[in-house]
């Protein structure tokens, strides 16, 4: 028997299916994320800590900034292990990152307004990977093009701030820093080399203005 507090049966299998969907959408990318995301029927086992004890029974209690009964993990931040809830009392079901090791469990960050968004994210990024071919190998990102990325996902969800996905998509933002540094590296050579700017850019598939900026953080 579950231990979550669903309010009826028509919410648990709406959750179900959006929580479906995520876990699909995160095994394409879990490797190029900070965070993992449980099934569906692994939820009840993954409240143990939060909601109720080795034993099933309940942790919740009626003191200030505890666990609330109507939040569920469906999966955790990977660098701290700082679970990620979803809302059952709220509307759409707010997804959150919370902090655990503050004596409290009001220090949290939104990261998407709903359910719905927070898959809507997933796909986004799952769109982006597909785009640059980094699911095939590539690893050819530029830090601009991943503010790009979590702007426009801020742009939907407008409780959520740049920080919080930023650090989720950390494996993304140093894959670019490595990229960058050997692009700098290659431009600096070329332009010993007295290559021009034009015929650099086309060396390296990027825009002379890029090969411009680069030159001049070397």
């Amino acid at each position: 028997m579950s231990t979550i507090k669903f309010d009826s049966f028509h919410q648990r299998e709406e959750i179900k299916r959006e929580l479906n969907f995520i876990k699909l959408e995160h095994e394409i990318m879990k490797d190029f994320v900070d965070f993992e995301i449980f099934s569906f029927d692994e939820l009840d086992e993954y409240q143990i800590g939060y909601s109720i004890d080795l034993n099933g029974n309940s942790l919740v209690t009626d003191e200030a900034d505890t666990w609330d009964d109507s939040w569920v993990v469906i999966g955790y931040e990977t660098l701290c292990g700082d679970p990620i809830i979803i809302e059952l009392n709220e509307a759409g079901y707010p997804v959150s990152r919370l902090m655990h090791g503050m004596g409290s469990w009001n220090n949290g960050t939104f990261l998407a307004d709903s359910i719905k968004s927070f898959l809507s994210i997933l796909k986004d990024i799952r769109c982006f990977l597909t785009e640059k071919q980094m699911l095939q190998g590539k690893k050819m990102i530029q830090h601009k093009e991943l503010k790009v990325l979590v702007n426009s996902m801020i742009e939907k969800n407008k409780t959520v701030d740049f920080e919080i996905w930023e650090a989720l998509l950390q494996p993304l933002f140093d894959m670019a820093e490595e990229y960058e540094e050997t692009l700098k590296a290659k431009i600096e050579e070329m332009k010993r080399e007295g290559r021009k700017i034009t015929e650099i850019a086309g060396m390296l598939s990027i825009q002379p203005k890029d090969v411009y900026e680069y030159s001049k953080k070397s």
